[in-house]
């Protein structure tokens, strides 16, 4: 049994240089780059989108919330307003 590797063929070349690229070899293209950073823009722009509907719902809240005790005052007023006065 000998442990002999195989011969080194031009695509097994291609992969070992692929594989241990050095300073001016890269693993990948730059279509690989602009993929990546395609993918990371959609989920950011997917999150900002779930952000920017939270916004939207805390704000709504915070209006409705507002314009609840603004009627609860406005009851209140009217109706210490219609008492016959004391005295």
């Amino acid at each position: 049994m000998s442990s002999r590797r195989p011969p080194a063929t031009p695509s097994r070349r291609r992969a070992l240089v692929s594989m241990t690229a050095g300073p001016g070899l890269r693993a990948h293209t730059g279509s690989m780059g602009r993929m990546i950073w395609t993918i990371l823009g959609a989920i950011l722009a997917i999150w900002v989108g779930f952000m920017a509907i939270g916004w939207i719902f805390a704000m709504l809240k915070t209006f409705f919330v507002i314009g609840l005790i603004a009627v609860v005052v406005f009851i209140i007023v009217s109706l210490v307003a219609k008492l016959p006065r004391r005295g």
